[in-house]
């Protein structure tokens, strides 16, 4: 599903008036329509029902005036509140407004300095339509209309939000001061960046998408949510396959105190569907692994119980044969791991997943000296405090700005940018992926350790890196939503392989 900034937005139709010769109006009429069709699919029977709607003096209030003369139509019971400077009304607004005046229609002006009034009416109302300013809005709320939002948010009633609620950013899910928190958020003709950012997502609630009745060729905009359609990506699997058929995934991992990262990843592995894989850990870790069906192999260890130098000769041995490497978790950040992580990933020149302690070394100067047909089989998976320091910026910053930030990376070193945090964004230098599921149950020790080893999996398996990494987002996310089902606070990372196995049947 394609997602677009407000602006984005607003270009598309003004391209699409130009070119197709569309009248606005005709539009917002389309528009209310698909609206009336969600809120019957969601609060019938609508007949009957007291629904308040506030409009502002722009296209999203009238796209609400629509709604409110359809819901009249219906036989509900409709009061219109206008806000904002009506002279500065548009067009279309305007237009629309003044068909309701003929209708009779019940409309009041909102008086800022009289909102407790406002709030004992909407407490009467069923359904309460935020369209007040939708994707134009950004910046800050002025105080009278931090004010108006607050009234909504106090009263107890669903709330649906046209095209982004009141007080988000629909660009970035900025929210500077007071947004309204909707139950609800109905995305005209393309999904809204802001609404699956935060805090913004967390003002949308759930988000549809409707049409508007005409194309919009947003070709140019590479940005998509990834959703259950991309378990489609996964190659089929023949009966007569094996288990060399579905790639053989060398994990270098672990040191003394973390052997279970080694342990998730490896496991990530073959529950994402990987035929073979094995394990390289320091020999002090060796004993930690019971015999299952992992294939381990102890590796020399510098002094501390974690890889070092003398580790090389074996590790590079090891990755003959091999289709995939997966490096990082556990590993610890001494000078003798970034050197083994370093060397290692010069040597290899197929695909690579690169987590947690790996990313330690990959320094600018390490990256420059990587060719690009190297760095284009790398997909690297930090979360914001490791992408800041990648990026030279602080984890503030990043998640301000987790799209912009992930896309530039990628952009600048060529690789596959798995930005982990709410929500996941996968970068390519082309495209980015926005991921669609997970809970604050994630936010536990080793649950990154599993999406490598997933992401890993799903490159033996052929997938190209930037699908390789979305789609081990979904399903990572997706089956730490099916385990959250047992209660999100507790949830363990080891919880999320069976429901792995699961989804990807």
């Amino acid at each position: 599903m394609r997602i677009v900034t407000g602006a984005e937005m607003r270009s598309l139709e003004r391209k699409a008036f130009e070119t197709l010769g569309l009248s606005s109006l005709v539009v917002m009429e389309n528009a209310g329509s698909r609206i009336m069709e969600v809120l019957k699919a969601e609060f019938a029977p609508l007949e009957t029902r007291r629904v308040h709607i506030l409009a502002g003096p722009g296209n999203n209030g009238g796209d609400g005036l629509v709604v409110a003369r359809q819901l009249l139509a219906l036989g509900a019971r409709v009061k219109v509140y206008l806000a904002g400077d009506q002279k500065r009304s548009s067009k279309e607004n305007a237009a629309n407004l003044a068909i309701l005046q003929k209708l009779g229609a019940d409309l009041a002006a909102v008086d800022f300095k009289q909102l407790q009034k406002l709030r004992w009416s909407l407490n009467f109302a069923d359904l309460i339509i935020d369209a007040l300013l939708g994707t134009g809005f950004s910046g800050k709320l002025e105080e009278e209309w931090a004010a108006l939002v607050q009234v909504v948010n106090e009263v107890q009633c669903p709330v649906v939000a046209i095209d982004c609620p009141t007080g988000v950013n629909s660009s970035t899910g900025e929210v500077a001061s007071e947004a309204i928190r909707a139950h609800l958020t109905i995305n005209l003709g393309l999904l809204k960046l802001g609404n699956l950012l935060y805090p913004g997502r967390a003002h949308a609630g759930r988000n549809v998408v409707v049409d508007l009745g005409f194309p919009l060729q947003a070709s140019g905009i590479r940005r998509e949510l990834v959703g259950p359609e991309a378990l489609g990506w996964l190659p089929e699997r023949q009966p007569w396959s094996h288990k060399g058929s579905h790639g053989h995934t060398l994990v270098v991992a672990g040191s003394v105190g973390y052997a279970g990262a080694a342990a998730l990843c490896g496991r990530a592995v073959l529950r994402g569907g990987g035929g073979l894989v094995t394990v390289a850990v320091p020999e002090g870790v060796y004993n930690r692994f019971s015999p299952d069906e992992l294939i381990v192999v102890p590796v020399p260890e510098a002094e501390g119980g974690t890889l070092g130098e003398g580790s090389l000769e074996k590790l590079r041995g090891l990755l003959a044969g091999k289709d995939v490497l997966a490096i990082g978790p556990g590993l610890g950040r001494s000078s003798q791991v970034v050197k083994v992580v370093q060397t290692l990933l010069s040597s290899w020149d197929g695909p690579a997943v690169i987590d947690a302690d790996g990313l330690a070394a990959l320094s600018p100067e390490f990256l420059s000296s990587v060719p690009p047909a190297k760095r284009r089989q790398w997909v690297i998976t930090p979360h914001p405090g490791e992408m800041a320091r990648l990026a030279a910026s602080d984890p503030a910053s990043v998640n301000a700005d987790r799209v912009g930030i992930a896309a530039q990376c990628a952009e600048q070193w060529g690789m596959v940018v798995v930005l982990k945090g709410a929500p996941t964004i996968t970068a390519s230098p082309a495209e980015a992926y926005i991921n669609s599921t997970g809970n604050h149950g994630l936010a536990t020790a080793g649950t990154g350790d599993v999406l490598t080893g997933l992401t890993a999996a799903l490159l033996g398996q052929g997938l190209d890196p930037v699908r390789a990494g979305a789609l081990a987002a979904y399903v990572h996310g997706r089956a730490g939503d099916l385990a959250a089902e047992r209660g999100a606070r507790g949830l363990m990372a080891g919880d999320l392989l069976v429901f792995i196995q699961e989804i990807l049947q």
